[in-house]
């Protein structure tokens, strides 16, 4: 059954590497596992929104793996027609040097032990974290099994803490694959949480390698396995690790768009933003923070900029408006009622969430990245000024998002820092490793003296 799972969720990431391939720039070298890694995320939310809308209508079941086949082979006429006329070098694989075979195998077997250790803990505990089979996976057990009343899973009856106004993009590739294999079974579950897991892995290693060296892209994936527990976040099965693959997705592709200017990279970074509203609430709040973002990051050409990435943005953000004026309304909204300018004006509610903010900037797997990019020093920032420029704002205000929620909150602040704080960090640790990286000098010019960027950026 694990190997059927496989084969249910293929056509989909197939679907969306040959999307991201019919797009990509070709000026821009185009890196195998780079592609395949914003597909796989690509796919899976397109695929949750093809078959959202299948569900408005009767008898809401739809055969996905053949409508992604079939989507596929269409896409894969543009994809041959276009690199037959532009032949540009599609699948790119870079000479190493000595140093960067040790990096990239160390790394290598790093990934390797990853995935040994998620096969354990997701085998060991097969049904996920408590919200996985409470929220995620209740949701998806309503849409598989009565898709013609699939709204029953935004009934208002259902306990506050089941939260029946969480987006769908996690339950709904859920329901598909289970309905692909005419089979409820966990491993279908378990499969999704491997595919977002690995694919923010192969995400960071990609774009790393892409616009630096093999080398620093090796030390950024170590990194982000090791230190911010993206493995077993994974096995729980919620949609937490989804949540920061489309966060790190979408702010890569502006970054490469603020260094390149290729606008079709903006329209792909504006889906995947928009994907992160339809995975999680938290995510509204990066479709505005992307937003302004993209002040900085199209300073001169901002109407066209605009255009293109709110058009990738249509159509997850349409499924977004539908969904939620249908759901019951989400806990923190529905209990904010009086007292909201007190708790605004209440300078004690901004030092107990910055103090306990601070508690995480200064963990032990932060303050190593602090020290790494004190000691590797700043590598050529002013040829990428602008890209930094963006990430460093979409973290910032991301941040601040999260604290204005926090400065509301009807519940207790404490408890809910304490049972939800570390959780969001989570989200944008991937993004903030990548940031990392991206400003500090990469190990091949620091220890061999080598100029291994190049005045472009390295892309």
């Amino acid at each position: 059954m694990t190997l059927l799972s496989a084969i249910a969720f293929t056509p989909a990431i197939l679907l969306g590497a040959l999307t991201v391939c019919l797009v990509w720039p070709p000026k821009l070298r185009s890196p195998l596992l780079l592609i395949l890694s914003i597909g796989a995320g690509l796919g899976m939310g397109l695929s949750s929104i093809l078959y959202f809308i299948a569900l408005q209508f009767p008898p809401g079941r739809l055969n996905m793996p053949v409508l992604q086949t079939v989507l596929a082979l269409v896409l894969a006429v543009f994809v041959f027609r276009k690199y037959r006329r532009t032949n540009p070098n599609v699948i790119s694989f870079p000479s190493l040097s000595w140093f960067q075979w040790c990096l990239v195998g160390l790394t290598a077997a790093c990934l390797a032990v990853s995935v040994l250790v998620f096969a354990n803990y997701v085998i060991s505990r097969p049904q996920g974290a408590l919200d996985a089979w409470s929220v995620w996976n209740r949701a998806a057990r309503f849409i598989y099994r009565d898709p013609e009343h699939w709204a029953a899973t935004l009934s208002p009856d259902l306990p506050l803490l089941r939260h029946a106004d969480y987006p769908l993009l996690v339950p709904l590739n859920v329901a598909w694959g289970w309905d692909a294999l005419g089979n409820e079974t966990l491993r279908v579950p378990m499969m999704q949480g491997g595919i977002f897991t690995f694919a923010t892995i192969f995400l960071l290693f990609g774009a790393i390698s892409l616009i630096k060296t093999p080398g620093q892209a090796s030390l950024a994936t170590l990194a982000l396995i090791a230190l911010s527990g993206i493995v077993p976040s994974g096995t729980s099965l919620v949609a937490d690790v989804p949540l920061s693959y489309f966060i790190l997705a979408s702010a890569i592709l502006m970054y490469l768009y603020a260094l390149n200017g290729d606008l079709p990279l903006l329209a792909v970074s504006g889906f995947m933003a928009g994907l992160c509203g339809w995975t999680k609430n938290e995510g509204l709040i990066f479709i505005a923070v992307s937003g302004f973002a993209l002040l900085i990051a199209a300073s001169g050409n901002f109407k066209k900029a605009l255009a293109y990435y709110l058009a990738g943005l249509l159509l997850p953000l349409m499924m977004i408006l539908y969904f939620k004026s249908l759901s019951p309304p989400n806990d923190l909204i529905a209990n904010t009622g009086t007292g909201l300018l007190d708790k605004i004006l209440d300078p004690d509610r901004y030092m107990t969430i910055i103090k306990s903010f601070m508690s995480d900037f200064l963990k032990p797997h932060a303050v190593i990245m602090y020290l790494y990019t004190l000691f590797m020093g700043v590598g050529s920032v002013s040829i990428r000024q602008r890209g930094v420029l963006v990430l460093t704002a979409v973290l910032v205000l991301q941040i601040l998002g999260y604290g204005a929620v926090y400065l509301v909150t009807p519940y207790d602040l404490d408890w809910h820092l304490l049972t939800s704080q570390q959780r969001l960090i989570f989200q944008i640790i991937p993004l903030s490793i990548f940031l990392c990286f991206c400003v500090s000098a990469d190990p091949e010019s620091v220890f061999f003296f080598h100029k291994a960027e190049a005045d472009t950026g390295a892309v």
